[in-house]
């Protein structure tokens, strides 16, 4: 009696150890995630008890859909922790009117005493003529990159 029962208690032991010894490993798991996620940069992955935790940064919310599915879809994740953030578009560019870019476009090179520069604005483009010092231009250009213009035509001539 005492060996059967001694007999049944190793078979359990055994047993105990071989479906243990199934379950994945969450390094492999992570592994295997990885590459699931390979398709999708910025991302980076860990994984706890069969938990996926996904991290870092996607363009849009279907690539951040698309990520969450592809790692759900491993074997060995029980669940996936999403901590993706979706990149915030850009802030849209901002271009002072015409009018406005004259005036202060005038002003610049009034307050420069740069009496040989004129700047004619048109569609958002400031376009410089006229005659400068090599040693001014740069502190013009400055002075109208300021204003928020599309583009500066520079037409100068340096002296």
């Amino acid at each position: 009696m005492k060996s059967i029962s001694r007999s049944l208690w190793v078979l359990f032991l055994l047993g105990a150890f071989t479906f243990t010894g199934c379950k994945p490993k969450d390094a492999d798991i992570e592994k295997s995630v990885t590459t699931a996620l390979g398709a999708y940069p910025g991302v980076q992955v860990t994984v706890t008890d069969g938990v996926a935790t996904l991290s870092g940064e996607v363009a849009d919310e279907a690539t951040r859909s698309a990520a969450e599915t592809a790692a759900k879809g491993v074997k060995g994740v029980k669940s996936v922790n999403s901590k993706l953030t979706v990149t915030p578009p850009p802030a849209p560019v901002v271009i002072n009117p015409d009018t406005t870019l004259q005036e202060t476009a005038n002003s610049a090179i009034t307050a420069l005493n740069l009496p040989k520069v004129q700047a004619a604005v048109q569609d958002g483009v400031i376009t410089l003529t006229g005659e400068i010092k090599k040693s001014e231009l740069q502190g013009l250009m400055m002075k109208l990159n300021e204003l928020k213009p599309k583009k500066i035509e520079n037409k100068l001539t340096i002296k």
